[in-house]
């Protein structure tokens, strides 16, 4: 399977990703690929090989099949196997990605059965820059962080700073500057500062009149700019590359918002007052959208208080499509994210 692995891995190049696990897996195999037994001798623990008890079936065997027996193989006509097979995305520990990369499809292609799509090889979060293990004392409990940050917090923390082929390391001090800078002081006051203003000047309702000023103009062509590779950082499974290209539109909105000043506006222009709100809504329910994969309860709630609709709640307005109505009612939205001291 040596030849034949390779010139798999040759004709579907994002077979395995990142790239540097796919070098790694490469060359392990250009290196010469040896005769794998399928059985076991040296333990009991295991599925017994039929007909002979002495040998139970090496692990990667059975381990890896449940990926299709979840799926009700060998019935192929099977609603889950014709839907989920084959996988768009194995995601695993870069620790196992020899038995994914190698093992896994050579098995798959010996028995006729197409491969996944890709297998994608993520790395290890470090507390520090170390391993955590209980001997060393600095494992960070998960369940503790979420209740005393918020579960969306730690979500985009993770996301953004932690490269998703690489190892990552985190503290607590960087995931508090994290939420400060981005979550707290860019896309909560964003919204905040928005949706107050409306409601303090304009009874919570906003209609445009479709004039676009210079900086209008300016401000969804740099939106734009940044939306336009979304779709293939996600496909590619680069979180961390599209939650900064998401972020840098709230940058960029919050200063729409300084430079437009509305508040100075509404006192000699009504009418222009109204068209720099709406087009500060409709960024806030672009980023939204967005970000929803993200931090999910946070970016809901502010889709519900824009009162868009769940079926609209999709990134078609990245092709284009009209995301809102030119007459927009609001409710009253809360703080998103407190600001750690």
């Amino acid at each position: 399977w040596e030849k034949k692995l390779l010139k798999f891995y040759e004709k579907n190049e994002k077979f395995i990703l990142p790239i540097s696990r796919k070098n790694e897996v490469v060359n392990f195999v250009k290196n010469g690929l040896k005769d794998l037994s399928v059985s076991r001798t040296s333990f009991t623990w295991g599925i017994k090989v039929p007909n002979n008890e002495k040998h139970v079936i090496y692990v990667w065997l059975d381990a890896l099949t449940n990926y299709l027996s979840a799926l009700n193989y060998p019935n192929t006509d099977d609603n889950l196997y014709n839907k989920f097979w084959p996988a768009s995305l194995h995601v695993i520990g870069k620790d196992i990605l020899r038995f994914h990369a190698i093992y896994w499809p050579a098995f798959l292609l010996a028995a006729n059965i197409e491969p996944p799509n890709r297998v994608f090889g993520h790395g290890w979060i470090l507390s520090g820059d170390k391993k955590m293990s209980k001997s060393r004392g600095n494992i960070l409990n998960p369940l503790e962080i979420i209740e005393k940050y918020g579960i969306d917090e730690l979500r985009y923390y993770l996301m953004k700073e932690v490269s998703h082929g690489s190892d990552g390391s985190i503290s607590l001090e960087n995931l508090e500057k994290c939420i400060n800078s981005d979550l707290a002081n860019n896309y909560g006051n964003l919204c905040q500062r928005v949706f107050a203003f409306i409601k303090n000047n304009c009874h919570n309702k906003v209609v445009t009149s479709d004039k676009l000023s210079e900086n209008d103009k300016k401000l969804i062509k740099q939106t734009k700019e940044f939306t336009k590779d979304l779709r293939e950082k996600m496909h590619n499974q680069n979180l961390n590359e599209y939650i900064k290209s998401v972020i840098n539109i709230s940058f960029l909105t919050n200063k729409y918002i300084n430079d437009e000043e509305p508040w100075r506006i509404k006192k000699i222009n009504v009418e222009r007052m109204n068209d720099i709100l709406h087009l500060a809504l409709n960024q806030i329910a672009k980023i939204s959208i967005l970000l929803n994969p993200i931090v999910p309860n946070s970016s809901t709630k502010v889709l519900d208080a824009l009162n868009i609709k769940t079926e609209f709640r999709n990134n078609s307005f990245l092709e284009g499509k009209k995301l809102l109505t030119d007459e927009v009612k609001i409710k009253e939205l809360n703080i998103l994210f407190k600001k750690i001291n």
